[in-house]
């Protein structure tokens, strides 16, 4: 079992040695295509979600565990107006609630 940093955890992540190898992986995607700004973004974005499982009481971070947290983890592109996924669900809630006279918040 290896132990990793990451942004966005304060602590070293217990992770097997897989699990490391798609972060990093994922990372250099994320540099390479969209540049070091998303890179760290995603980041602190995956560190805030392990930090929430290991909390929940999850021993250490698995390749399949990882695999989860970068395939769905939500990172803004910069051409993108519209939200998507759970941002992009609920605002169509609210659209539709404040089409049909509800409150609008």
């Amino acid at each position: 079992m290896e132990h990793i940093s990451v942004a966005g955890h304060p602590e070293p992540v217990p992770a097997s040695a897989a699990a490391e190898r798609m972060l990093r992986d994922r990372l250099e995607t994320a540099r390479e295509s969209r540049g070091q700004q998303a890179a760290d973004g995603l980041e602190v974005l995956v560190g805030e979600r392990i930090g929430v499982l290991l909390g929940g009481g999850m021993p250490s971070i698995d390749v399949a565990t990882m695999r989860a947290i970068v395939d769905h983890v939500e990172l803004p592109s910069e051409d993108e107006d519209e939200p998507t996924g759970i941002k992009g669900a609920f605002q169509g809630f609210k659209d539709k609630l404040a089409q049909r006279g509800g409150p609008a918040r």
